[in-house]
């Protein structure tokens, strides 16, 4: 919380406690040095000043009870400089409410509080001790404990907003340069080639580098951004293995303007190129993204290479799962099926 808000929250607070006091003894006309006023505006006003100036004693109490006593006891451990602090309040307690009652209510506001009862040093001394210093001592202890437990849990939030940032940005930087790496050597096969293709996949590839470099940091995107990056992803597949893919792509549903975590379903697209049979027509990678304006499902699943040494999965799929923990915590459902023959992955997100 800003300090401008706490502040008005504590201003707040000590003038909804002076109205409480001050509206029932004003409707009433409870104090005798007021009784032959009439009920008019200028009366409440004089109540209200008179229960200002209380509060003013307890406020000090409150106040300096936190910021001095508390932090000494609690913090420091200083039991010494904690006790003189409280023989020091003690001190200006009688000092601050003699001030208050004889300097400010009886010539200012014509009120006396001991009704002509002439007061002494030991009374002063006792009701401070017995009836302010107690409740509010304790009230003091109890909101520094409140605001110290508050503020340790708002760093608590803020330090595990901070590393999950720095994880998920720590796992967009691990798929980059895998799809890279493979896409250069791919173009440059192409080179090698001479192929007329290979100008068309270097532009390719300039698209989804100038994507992940401008646009791919951020942790969330437009849904239609993922989907044209996945379209570009296919077409330089296709480009690299001279038309001998076999990729189909089927998007339905409502594509408008939810969001989706960045880079989310590249590393199961790349699992399907890396592991899965592409240059099958009757079994071709099916890759099926439906979508509504609060959910978005993605099915993915091809033709295992049985002859690929390389485990399945890798730390794609690893990063993929830990940034689903991370941006959609409970909102996720992974599922991942294998066997003999296909690769499946079914993927459903709940964006609100």
């Amino acid at each position: 919380m800003k300090r401008k808000h706490i502040i008005f929250l504590h201003v707040a607070v000590w003038v909804l406690l002076i109205l409480n006091h001050t509206v029932p003894l004003f409707l009433h006309n409870a104090f005798h040095s007021f009784k032959e006023q009439p009920h008019t505006t200028g009366l409440f006003i004089k109540y209200c000043l008179t229960e200002v100036g209380f509060c003013s004693i307890t406020a000090l109490c409150f106040y300096s009870n936190y910021l001095f006593v508390a932090p000494q006891l609690f913090v420091k451990r200083n039991y010494f400089k904690a006790a003189l602090y409280i023989v020091l309040i003690l001190l200006a307690l009688i000092g601050w409410r003699y001030i208050v009652e004889f300097w400010f209510f009886k010539p200012v506001l014509g009120f006396d509080n001991y009704g002509g009862r002439p007061v002494t040093a030991e009374y002063y001394i006792s009701n401070i001790f017995y009836y302010y210093f107690p409740a509010y001592f304790v009230y003091g202890i109890i909101y520094f404990f409140a605001e110290n437990w508050y503020r340790t849990k708002q760093r608590e939030q803020e330090l595990q907003k901070e590393q999950a940032a720095a994880e998920l940005t720590f796992l967009r930087s691990q798929i980059n340069p895998h799809f890279l790496f493979n896409s250069i050597n791919d173009i440059y096969a192409l080179t090698h080639q001479h192929s007329d293709q290979a100008p068309v996949a270097l532009l390719k590839l300039s698209e989804i580098l100038r994507y992940m470099q401008r646009e791919g940091n951020a942790d969330l995107m437009p849904l239609q951004s993922e989907i044209k990056y996945l379209e570009n992803v296919i077409e330089l597949q296709c480009i690299s293995a001279k038309g001998n893919a076999y990729i189909d792509l089927a998007v339905g549903g409502y594509i408008g303007s939810q969001q989706i975590a960045t880079l989310l379903f590249i590393s199961f697209v790349e699992n399907a190129f890396k592991h899965g049979i592409l240059t099958d027509p009757a079994n071709p990678v099916q890759m099926h993204l439906q979508a509504t304006n609060d959910k978005v499902r993605f099915d993915i699943r091809n033709k295992k290479n049985n002859y690929q040494k390389d485990k399945l999965g890798g730390i794609g799929l690893s990063n993929v799962r830990r940034r689903l923990l991370l941006m959609y915590p409970g909102k996720h459902n992974l599922v991942i099926n294998e066997d003999a023959g296909f690769y499946t992955v079914n993927l459903e997100l709940q964006l609100t």
